[in-house]
C-alpha cells in the first residue's frame, strides 16, 4: 500500500470516526424526542447509510479508487453522507438545529480537497436537500415549523454556507498556488541536479556521475557477470590547440569532439569528461574485443573531421581496461589511464588495450 493510499484511508478514518460520533449523538437525541419503537427505522437508515460507507472504503482500500481522478473518492463520500443527513433531518424535524451541523462538517472536510468548482456545486446540492427537507416537512407534518423560525434558520444556514464556500475558494486558490510552486521547485530542483552532474562546456556528463555510475557498474557486473569495458580518450597535442588558436576554438574542439563521442555510443553507454582535454567511455556488456572495434572506429571518426570554424584535423589516443570481478573503481580507471599514457609514448594516434595488443593508423 503506498502512501497516498495509506493518507487517504487515514482521511476516510477521521470522516467515519466523526459520523459514528454523530450518529450516537443522533440516536441518543432521537430515542430521547420520540418513542422507542420508532428507532428501527432510523437503525435501518444507518444500516444502508454504513454499507455504502463500509463500500467505498473498501473501493480505496483495494486500489480500485486509483482508476478514478480522484483516488479519495472525496465528492462520492461526501453527497452519501449529505444524502444520509436529509434523511436523519426529515426523519427527526425536531432535532434538525444538531442534525444541520453535520452538513457544515461535511462541508468542512471538502474544503481542502475540491475545486472551486466541486464545492460550489456540493454547496448548492446542500442547499437543495435542506430546501427539499423543510417542504417535505412542511407537507406532510403541517404545523410542525414555523415559518419565522425557519426562515431564520434558513438565511443563518445559507450564510453558512456562503462562507465555506468563499473559505473553499480561498483554499483552492492557496492549493493552487502551492502546487504551482511545488512543480517550479521540482524543476529547479531537478535543474540544480543536471547541472552538478554535467559538464557545462561540452554537455556530456562530468567526472562525478562518471565515478557514481561506475560504481553502479561495478555492482552489477559483479552481481551478474556483465562485462565492461572504461577507455579513456585524450586529444593528441591539444596544448598547441590552444596556443596557436586561443581558447575559444579549443571550446569548440572539445565541444564537437565530444558530441562525436556521444553519437558513436549506445544509449545504454556512457561518455563523459573527466577533465581538460580527457574524456572517458563507458561500454557496457561489451568484451574488451568487441570494445575495440567501436573505439577504433571512433579513433578514425575523429581523425577524419574537421573540428572548429579552424577546421582543424586533430588525432585522439585512446587507453582501453576492461573490469575484473571485485576490483575497484580507482584500480580500472588507473589501468585504462596507463593505457592511455602507453599509447602517447608509442606515437599517439593509436587504441592501446590492455592485452599488449594496439590499434593504429596504418603509417
Amino acid at each position: 500500500m503506498g502512501q497516498l493510499q495509506k493518507d487517504i484511508l487515514r482521511r476516510h478514518g477521521l470522516a467515519i470516526a466523526g459520523m459514528l460520533l454523530f450518529t450516537l449523538v443522533y440516536i441518543t437525541g432521537y430515542q430521547i424526542e420520540y418513542e422507542v419503537e420508532e428507532l428501527n427505522s432510523v437503525l435501518v437508515l444507518f444500516s444502508v447509510f454504513w454499507f455504502g460507507q463500509i463500500f467505498l472504503v473498501s473501493l480505496v482500500w483495494s486500489g480500485f479508487s486509483n482508476r478514478f481522478k480522484d483516488p479519495s473518492l472525496t465528492m462520492p463520500m461526501m453527497l452519501w453522507i449529505i444524502t444520509l443527513v436529509s434523511m436523519m433531518m426529515f426523519a427527526a424535524p425536531a432535532l434538525r438545529s444538531i442534525i444541520m451541523l453535520g452538513f457544515l462538517n461535511v462541508l468542512a472536510f471538502g474544503v481542502f480537497r475540491l475545486s472551486w468548482r466541486e464545492f460550489i456545486g456540493i454547496s448548492l446540492y446542500t442547499v437543495a436537500c435542506y430546501t427539499l427537507v423543510i417542504f417535505g416537512i412542511n407537507y406532510t407534518r403541517s404545523g410542525t415549523l414555523m415559518p419565522e423560525i425557519e426562515a431564520l434558520t434558513g438565511i443563518a444556514f445559507l450564510t453558512s454556507i456562503f462562507v465555506y464556500a468563499l473559505t473553499g475558494r480561498e483554499f483552492t486558490v492557496l492549493r493552487r498556488a502551492y502546487r504551482e510552486k511545488n512543480q517550479e521547485l521540482r524543476r529547479a530542483l531537478a535543474r540544480i541536479e543536471e547541472l552538478a552532474v554535467t559538464d557545462e562546456l561540452t554537455g556530456l556528463n562530468n567526472r562525478r556521475y562518471l565515478l557514481r555510475t561506475l560504481e553502479k557498474q561495478r555492482a552489477l557486473s559483479n552481481r551478474e557477470n556483465l562485462p565492461f569495458v572504461l577507455a579513456f580518450v585524450d586529444i593528441d597535442n591539444f596544448k598547441t590547440v590552444n596556443d596557436d588558436y586561443g581558447h575559444r576554438i579549443g571550446d569548440q574542439v572539445l565541444a564537437e569532439l565530444s558530441h562525436l563521442l556521444r553519437v558513436s555510443i549506445r544509449e545504454v553507454d556512457l561518455a563523459a569528461r573527466y577533465g581538460g582535454e580527457e574524456f572517458v567511455l563507458l561500454l557496457s556488456g561489451l568484451s574488451l574485443e568487441a570494445a575495440s572495434s567501436v573505439l577504433e572506429r571512433i579513433r578514425i571518426s575523429v581523425e577524419s573531421s574537421k573540428l572548429s570554424e579552424a577546421e582543424l584535423t586533430l588525432t585522439v589516443s585512446i587507453g582501453v581496461a576492461q573490469y575484473h570481478n571485485g576490483e575497484e573503481g580507482d584500480e580500472l580507471l588507473n589501468r585504462a589511464d596507463r593505457l592511455l599514457y602507453k599509447a602517447k609514448r608509442a606515437g599517439r594516434n593509436r587504441v592501446e588495450l590492455e592485452s599488449g595488443s594496439t590499434l593504429q593508423v596504418p603509417s
